[in-house]
Order: structure tokens, then C-alpha cells, then sequence
């Protein structure tokens, strides 16, 4: 009787339902990750100051920046040097990173003769443009008005490795060497490029006259003749027009768009 009453205990006993092994991880894991929540919770409060907020774009107004660089543009070509700058300078504010207007910008500072604002400028152009040739160019031509030919030289050639075939890049080299006395094969280089490519007439005399001193002065070097000292007057021949005589260099506009 007994072994009956043990039997149907036995038939009446709910079976053991086995989790399967994933299911069973993932519970565990919960339970695990529930107490040290709970655990580290008011730890982990004084750690909230080390949480790193990634800011939000800034928002600029490009339309904006735009038509004011057009109207500064209009006043500049106007002579309104003062008009176009108050117009640059908002246009600035309005977006920033219109490599066009930094260098409209300076030009207009050269035009003021306020030359350390006009390189600041130009230099802004240069970050915001790495492969853009033409605030290397206006770079050589503000520190070859303040008379640093060397410094000047080397923007030129900056400008002449992004854009090899630059004319104002390329007359800037040229002048820049002529005023601080180098006489070198990379020089000779520029004078024979710009040749093929120069339209100006007298520029095209110029270069005949400083093709010939520059392949001479190389081939005394050459033979061991002794060179003049850097920053040194060349002597050009009598014939030669005054480097007055050419037109003169100037800092180079972006038109219209100015992005």
C-alpha cells in the first residue's frame, strides 16, 4: 500500500524543466549586472564629470556670408576700401570659412597699406585652402612690399609647387630672387617657364635680359668664378629697362563666389 501511495506521489510531481545553457547565461548575467548596478551606483556618480559631451556643429549662415562678400567685392571694385572691409568682416562673422573672403580681405588691408592685417588674412585663406595656390601668391607679394625678398621668394615657390604654371607666382619669384641676389638653377627654371607662357611685353623683354645674366652668372659659378654676395645689386646691362619700368605686382582678388 505504501508502494502504491509512493508511486502516484511520484506521478504527481511536476518535472524539472532544464534551462538551456544560453538562457541561463543570459539570466545569470542579468542578475550579475543587477547587483553591481546597484553596487557601484553611488560610486559611480562621482564620475559623471568625466563624461565627454561631443558639442554641436556650429551653425553658420553661409547664404549670409555670401551676399555680404559679394557686396564687399562691389565696394572694393568701387574703391570703397572701407565700405568692402566692414563687409568682408561681417561676412566672416556670418561663416568663417570662406577661404575667398580672407583673401578679398587682405587685399583690401594691402590696399589700406595694413600690411600685418593683409598676411594675418591671407595666412587664414591659406589653412582654409591647402591646395589653392593664390594666398601663397598674395603672401609673397605683402612681404616683398615690406622688403623681405627671402621670405617673399619662398611663397612664391610654395605657390609655384601647387600651381606650377602661375604667372603672378612666377613673376613674384623672379623679382623676389632679382632683389635678394640669387642666381640659382631653380631660379633660371621660373625665368624659363614664365618665358613660354608670358604675354606682357615688357615682362618678356625683362626675362630675355635676365635669362642671359642668370646662365652666365651660372656657368662662371660653374668654372669656380666667384659670385657676388647675396642681397648684393646685380649689375644688368645698360639696355636693360629698371625693374620700375614693369607692372607692378599685386595681391590677387577672388572673384565672385568668394567660398
Amino acid at each position: 500500500m505504501i508502494d502504491t501511495e509512493e508511486s502516484e506521489m511520484q506521478l504527481t510531481r511536476k518535472p524539472i524543466t532544464c534551462l538551456p545553457v544560453g538562457a541561463f547565461t543570459r539570466v545569470l548575467a542579468r542578475i550579475t549586472l543587477g547587483v553591481a548596478f546597484v553596487a557601484c551606483f553611488p560610486g559611480c556618480e562621482t564620475h559623471k564629470k568625466d563624461i565627454v559631451t561631443v558639442p554641436a556643429p556650429p551653425m553658420y549662415d553661409t547664404a549670409k556670408a555670401v551676399s555680404l562678400a559679394e557686396q564687399g567685392l562691389t565696394a572694393q571694385r568701387a574703391d570703397d576700401l572701407d565700405k568692402a572691409i566692414g563687409f568682408y568682416k561681417q561676412s566672416i562673422q556670418a561663416n568663417p570659412e570662406l577661404s575667398g573672403v580672407w583673401t578679398n580681405l587682405g587685399v583690401a588691408m594691402m590696399e589700406k597699406q595694413n600690411f600685418p592685417a593683409a598676411a594675418e588674412a591671407f595666412k587664414h585663406a591659406l589653412d582654409l585652402s591647402p591646395t589653392d595656390s593664390r594666398p601663397l601668391v598674395n603672401l609673397g607679394v605683402a612681404y616683398l612690399e615690406r622688403g623681405w625678398a627671402d621670405q617673399a621668394y619662398t611663397y612664391f615657390s610654395q605657390a609655384l609647387d601647387r600651381d606650377p604654371n602661375n604667372v603672378d607666382a612666377l613673376r613674384g619669384a623672379i623679382t623676389a630672387a632679382q632683389r635678394s641676389g640669387r642666381e640659382d638653377e631653380r631660379t633660371l627654371d621660373y625665368i624659363k617657364r614664365l618665358q613660354l607662357i608670358e604675354t606682357d611685353p615688357k615682362w618678356k623683354q625683362e626675362l630675355g635680359y635676365r635669362r642671359i645674366r642668370m646662365e652666365n652668372a651660372l656657368k662662371d659659378r660653374n668654372k669656380g668664378v666667384p659670385m657676388p654676395a647675396r642681397n648684393s645689386p646685380p649689375s644688368f646691362p645698360q639696355q636693360q629697362p629698371s625693374p620700375s619700368a614693369l607692372p607692378p605686382l599685386t595681391p590677387v582678388p577672388i572673384q565672385a563666389p568668394p567660398g
